[in-house]
């Protein structure tokens, strides 16, 4: 088991014995219905003076499972980075710690009992804990509220949060997110979407055709949407107009690696090794495939074109 903490708050960090409440999950996307648990979080925090945790797994158990099968790992909503700079909430957090535990073979085989004392009371001091109404854990799922009670753990079930009789869910957001229907994942995550991760070297071919793009470390997450797109590029504070490209491209490769770069418009930096953050404005086109490069590269001019008339457009409306 591998765990990171992110400790926000100078006296938490000195007082580790504290107890704590705490809320368990993938916490993908963190939208609206993850805000409810965690605004119950902090209510319990603030009345039992309590330490704000989020326990959340990387990879998700999912993850782990399907590709133990070779499968193909369902989409992300958003990357590590991404969740963490949500709670972190500019500053003023929406939790204290962030334990992050690395779901592996041996972590998959955790007994429910074994969970709760070895992780949460022996480490993490939790006397409370907050959960949503189908929340399973331990080996095969086969934790539940009842396992926490027996330990005098004080548990509280958040029930499902609806938006237009529509349950707000990871998986809603997905199939909203994979139709590219941006306005109905603005409604239920809350916010556009945004992927942040390490710019990487990539085959360094926009660069020659005059279209220098930043590429963003995946690793082996595939994001929810796919084509190409108006963006907000974010790094070191400083917001550019951009246009993103999110899919295989299928005219130079064949694999079914998904790649995320953006270009940013009418600008060129040596962005190497910095941490950037893509927020998905608006969609564009789909994701295509081309005979040759020329073919691509003039729709890619196209799209910029396009691009440049959506900001022009929206800083109008902002005005």
């Amino acid at each position: 088991m591998y765990k990171i903490q992110l400790t926000f708050n100078e006296t938490h960090k000195q007082n580790n014995t504290k107890q704590s409440v705490v809320t368990i999950g993938n916490y993908d996307g963190c939208h609206l219905g993850h805000m409810q648990l965690i605004s119950q979080v902090n209510d319990t925090a603030n009345k039992k003076n309590l330490k704000r945790i989020l326990v959340t797994f990387e990879p998700l158990p999912q993850e782990f499972f399907i590709e133990k099968k070779q499968g193909i790992r369902r989409s992300r909503l958003g990357l590590i980075r991404d969740k963490c700079n949500l709670l972190y909430n500019n500053g003023n957090p929406l939790v204290d710690e962030i334990i992050i535990l690395r779901f592996t073979e041996n972590l998959a085989i955790y007994t429910p009992e074994l969970f709760i004392k070895d992780i949460l009371i022996n480490k993490l001091n939790m006397t409370d804990v907050i959960i949503g109404h189908d929340f399973k854990f331990g080996i095969n799922g086969s934790g539940n509220y009842l396992d926490f009670i027996q330990y005098g753990i004080e548990v509280k079930i958040i029930e499902p949060y609806y938006i237009d009789t529509h349950r707000v869910s990871s998986s809603l957001i997905r199939t909203y997110a994979n139709e590219n229907n941006l306005p109905m994942v603005y409604r239920y995550l809350g916010r556009n979407l945004c992927y942040t991760s390490r710019v990487v070297h990539g085959n360094h071919l926009g660069r020659k055709y005059g279209v220098p793009t930043i590429n963003l470390c995946l690793g082996r997450n595939r994001p929810a949407l796919c084509g190409i797109y108006a963006a907000y590029v974010y790094i070191n504070n400083v917001r550019y107009n951009a246009v993103a490209s999110i899919g295989r491209n299928p005219t130079i490769d064949d694999s079914n690696i998904y790649k995320l770069e953006a270009h940013l418009l009418d600008i060129d930096l040596d962005l190497y090794g910095f941490v950037a953050t893509v927020e998905i404005l608006s969609f564009l086109r789909p994701e295509m495939k081309f005979d040759n490069l020329e073919l691509l590269f003039k729709q890619i001019y196209a799209d910029l074109d396009n691009t440049r008339l959506f900001f022009t457009k929206r800083e109008k409306i902002l005005l």
